[in-house]
């Protein structure tokens, strides 16, 4: 499902687990990411647009690749500012390193009482824990087993994913990634696979080019420029048939990447109506209802209640529809329940402040 969807955006919580509810069959489905051989195959780093990513682990390494460069550039400039040498940063990784292959997966607080020294300040370990984690070196593990609250912990990647290769050529990770982007998203604009992303259209074109698949330019009212395709999805798509592209009645997570993976071509699912409907003041997809691909309302989750409530825009449904939203509101409300937990999450402030 991770590897399917391209990825299960986790900047927020709720968020992998909702997307999970949006594509399986039970509910059941969103509770295996709590489990341990789940955990075992896929791994949280920030990767397109710099935001967290839940991936499959070989589409992980290609995310992880391709992003390094600018996710890498911001950590050592954050080091730079703080006027620390990199010598001492670099001592800082290798005695985390070696802190958590001695007592496995802590979190961010443990490893700051362990390793601060009159010499080593706080500051210092922050940023080399920042650093590690977005070199691979370091992992997240969210070991909460719920998706209310956060118990955050880094761990050893080598340790954590035996095997992983975590230094990919990045021409070859890029090519990878823009590669099963147009895959699963596709008809896209350069345009929206550089909004998903972050990445520049020379890297994205070069990729393009590289690539062994065949391409098909597309053209549609939606959208100002051409899109692109790979072939053999055009075909695939030519030979369905009609009942077949019907996507029926949707709930989407926050970020949900079947709306975030678009950018200029954003009207092929909002058609007339305003992006504020669908997108919240900074940009961000809010959780949203989709029918047949159209956003027709959003959602949200009331903790007090532990229920779902909705509102759909005017003029986007019928009474019919009206009903089946309400069913699906009613049942995603039980599948979210078997996820969650009355205990309190982490507070923000106990949250490593510089991710």
């Amino acid at each position: 499902m991770s590897d399917a969807s391209l990825g299960l955006h986790a900047a927020r919580l709720p968020s992998p687990y909702a997307t999970a509810l949006a594509r399986g069959t039970t509910p059941q489905v969103a509770t295996t990411l709590f489990a341990p051989e789940t955990q075992s195959d896929v791994i949280t780093l920030r990767c397109m647009r710099k935001t967290l990513h839940t991936l499959p682990l070989p589409l992980a390494v290609a995310a992880h690749g391709a992003t390094l460069h600018f996710r890498e550039r911001d950590a050592q400039r954050a080091i730079t500012n703080a006027s620390l040498p990199m010598s001492a940063i670099s001592a800082t990784i290798d005695a985390t390193t070696d802190l958590l292959l001695e007592y496995g997966a802590l979190h961010h607080r443990a490893i700051e009482t362990r390793l601060v020294t009159s010499r080593r300040p706080v500051v210092a370990v922050r940023l080399a824990l920042k650093l590690a984690w977005e070199r691979g070196i370091l992992t997240y593990v969210n070991s909460s087993g719920c998706w209310n609250r956060e118990h955050r912990t880094f761990a050893v990647t080598a340790r954590q994913h035996p095997g992983l290769d975590m230094k990919p050529d990045r021409g070859t990770a890029t090519g990878e990634l823009i590669a099963t982007y147009f895959d699963r998203y596709g008809p896209a604009t350069l345009k929206d696979a550089m909004w998903w992303s972050g990445l520049s259209r020379t890297a994205i074109l070069a990729a393009m080019t590289e690539s062994r698949g065949e391409w098909v330019r597309v053209l549609a009212p939606w959208s100002p420029s051409p899109m692109f395709m790979y072939r053999q999805r055009w075909e695939e798509f030519q030979a369905s048939a009609p009942e077949q592209r019907s996507s029926g009645l949707n709930f989407l997570a926050h970020e949900d990447v079947a709306l975030k993976a678009y950018f200029e071509t954003r009207s092929r699912y909002l058609s007339s109506l305003p992006p504020r409907q669908a997108f919240n003041q900074i940009g961000e997809v809010l959780p949203t209802i989709i029918w047949d691909g159209q956003v027709i309302g959003t959602w949200s989750w009331q903790g007090a209640s532990k229920r779902v409530v909705y509102s759909l825009a005017r003029g986007r449904s019928t009474t019919k529809l009206r009903k089946a939203v309400g069913t699906h509101a009613a049942t995603l409300s039980e599948a979210l329940r078997l996820g969650w937990s009355s205990t309190p999450r982490y507070a923000a402030e106990d949250q490593l402040a510089l991710l």
